[in-house]
């Protein structure tokens, strides 16, 4: 049975035409992904189902929810199908939750309204709904604020208030952007479960084919408000036949091979002059026709049930080195909340990295295990409980004023959110000289190498005086790469500096960054939850659990043979375009903040693996092969390769 029917739905806002004519279907049972980059009309679809257009808009054509018009619904109508008849989620779940209301309160108010349950049934039915979700202890977690919860957690929430109305369609707008990959994965079957257990339609919008690719019955790529391309899964991944599905395939990081790009003759979006937005620009393809200028080009029936055009796609490899010792961490200790290190949070127990300039060392692991905060320590932005961080030679917590303000400057950061890490009042130019003014650079000097680092982040002049409103998140990541160059520091912390773009935009920032960390006489930190990115191009991999290394050593030997179950873990959880489910993984229990561990390993009371001297005896670093791994068990445990993709 068809739940969803789209027909030759457009929307325009002003001139804009924001959607070309739209056919869609989603049926019952089944899991649909809308994939394409931002600004393509995802979002805009979504809108329209649960009928959010926003003021302004225009909407003609059909989008049928059981077979009722909801362009053509009243207000009335409107406030009972957005409860009953298709609800959606968030990709922000704390931007949708309210922050002065517990959730329980905000899951028992929708029941009561649309369920016509009394306060005790909706009650009860609440704590169910958390439970079903995932969220253990839930009675508990019934009066807790949003700004209490993880990422993944407030996730759930999100899912069990769209679900709690039992809506026949269940619209994910970007659900899992920026979760780490076990979180991910979970969130993404629990979409999954929806379809298969309960009988809901589901449409899964995102930016990333890996992760949606082994839930989704078909796939639609939309790119410029029109379809390029749909069909089953499978076919779309193993044939695409569309120059713009071909440009989105690779430029996704693969775990057996360093990052692709898409060919460096266009940027996806990034130049901002780019015409039919922005297929006839990608990766070269097309081979400059002009009919593929066109973002209205309609999709047409090719081999194996699926609909698209042709093209090309490219790829490049990063280089590595090592030098002298840039940045030192020796047995450090964060505690939060304990002015005595006693009780308090652990943010990070005993952790041991040295960064050497010219090697890029990455740090992965799940939320909440202390990647941040590793970050802040190495930059002397905090200073550590107990142990010893010294930065360029230099301690920073012995340092006091303009000392260690100069210090400071010698390591630069680059922030996860591009555009949210740049003052809305200043120009390009002027958050680009920041450190150069801090390091007392003279105005003519400043202007001359602010000129010369943005043109070498592939920005021109023209930049220089814009806004960050004005421009992409690529280009805002490229401005902020482009700070963090401009006093020539010898160490970079890129925390995440992708994971709110695009697939293709992450692509070109990762060349760019790829470039950057490749230079002799700087060391680099990358810390992502991607870890198909991280042995794209570093050279050395920290794996973090609960504050504490738990593997460390070459990228290739780490990768290849995980030898601590949390990094067999967390290389099972990535997403791979084949869609395939993997057999033989490893698969952790339960949540990281609900698995606290007393003594003995941390990781004991969620891994498949552990005995009980796991439960009592501490685990230390000891040597196996190039790498080290805090595992007793290490030596004895399957010989698990890494994923062959």
């Amino acid at each position: 049975m068809t739940l969803l029917d789209i027909r030759d739905l457009k929307v325009a806002i002003g001139s804009v035409q924001a959607l070309a004519g739209v056919d869609l279907t989603v049926a019952r049972g089944e899991v649909v992904g809308l994939v394409g980059e931002s600004g393509g009309g995802k979002s805009m679809i979504a809108r329209s189902v649960v009928g959010l257009l926003p003021d302004g808009a225009s909407a003609t054509g059909q989008v049928l929810v059981e077979d009722r018009d909801v362009l053509t619904m009243d207000a009335a109508a409107l406030a009972a199908h957005r409860g009953a008849g298709a609800a959606i989620c968030f990709q922000n779940p704390r931007g949708a939750l309210s922050p002065t209301r517990v959730i329980g309160r905000q899951l028992t108010d929708r029941l009561v309204t649309h369920q016509g349950m009394d306060a005790s049934q909706a009650r009860s039915a609440a704590v169910d709904l958390f439970e079903s979700v995932g969220i253990r202890s839930a009675a508990r977690r019934f009066g807790s604020y949003p700004h209490e919860l993880s990422g993944g957690q407030a996730q759930r929430v999100m899912i069990s208030l769209a679900t709690g109305c039992a809506p026949g369609l269940l619209i994910a707008d970007e659900p899992t952007t920026g979760l780490d990959v076990t979180l991910t994965r979970e969130i993404l079957l629990r979409f999954r479960e929806a379809a298969d257990e309960e009988g809901r339609g589901v449409l899964l919008i995102s930016h990333d084919l890996a992760s949606i690719a082994r839930i989704c019955d078909r796939l639609v790529v939309l790119n410029a408000g029109a379809i390029v391309e749909h069909g089953p899964t499978t076919a779309i991944l193993t044939t695409p036949a569309a120059p713009y599905t071909r440009t989105l395939l690779s430029a996704v990081p693969t775990l057996p091979t360093p990052t692709r790009h898409p060919a460096e003759s266009g940027e996806s979006g990034e130049s901002g002059e780019s015409g039919g937005a922005g297929q006839a620009g990608q990766a070269g393809q097309a081979a400059g026709s002009a009919d593929c200028a066109d973002p209205a080009d309609r999709a047409r029936p090719v081999g194996a049930g699926v609909s698209a055009e042709s093209g090309e796609s490219g790829e490049s490899v990063p280089s590595a080195g090592s030098g002298d010792e840039v940045v030192r961490v020796e047995d450090a200790h964060v505690v939060y909340g304990s002015r005595f290190g006693a009780g308090g949070h652990h943010a990070l127990r005993g952790v041991s990295l040295t960064v050497r300039a010219g090697e890029t060392v990455g740090v992965v692991g799940e939320s909440g295990s202390g990647k941040s905060t590793l970050a802040r320590l190495m930059l002397g932005m905090i200073t550590p409980s107990r142990g010893v961080v010294t930065l360029a030679g230099q301690e920073p917590s012995r340092l006091r004023g303009r000392e260690l303000r100069a210090l400071r400057r010698r390591a630069q950061l680059v922030f996860q959110d591009p555009i949210g890490s740049l003052s809305p009042r200043r120009t390009v130019a002027d958050a680009v000289a920041e450190p150069l003014r801090a390091a007392g650079v003279k105005a003519p000097e400043r202007a001359r190498r602010v000129a010369a680092v943005l043109e070498r982040m592939g920005l021109d002049g023209t930049y220089a005086e814009r806004r960050p409103h004005e421009l992409s998140g690529g280009q805002a990541q490229r401005v902020g790469i482009a700070r963090a160059l401009a006093g020539e520091p010898d160490l970079i912390v890129f925390d995440e500096p992708t994971s709110a773009l695009d697939v293709t935009v992450q692509a070109q920032i990762l060349k760019v960054i790829g470039e950057v960390t490749a230079e002799r006489g700087r060391g680099s930190v990358f810390i992502s939850h991607d870890l198909a990115t991280v042995r794209g191009f570093c050279d050395r991999v920290v794996v973090l659990y609960l504050g504490r290394i738990v593997e460390e050593g070459p990228v290739e030997e780490v990768f290849a043979r995980p030898r601590h179950p949390y990094t067999m873990a967390l290389l099972a959880a990535v997403p791979s375009l084949d869609g395939e489910e993997e057999t033989g993984r490893v698969r952790l229990t339960k949540d990281p903040e609900e698995a606290a561990a007393g003594g003995g390993c941390a990781l004991a009371p969620r891994c498949p693996f552990a005995e009980d001297a796991c439960r009592t005896e501490e685990q230390e670093l000891r040597t196996l092969g190039r790498a080290r791994v805090a595992c007793r068990r290490a030596g004895a445990l399957p010989d698990l390769e890494g994923p062959e993709r």
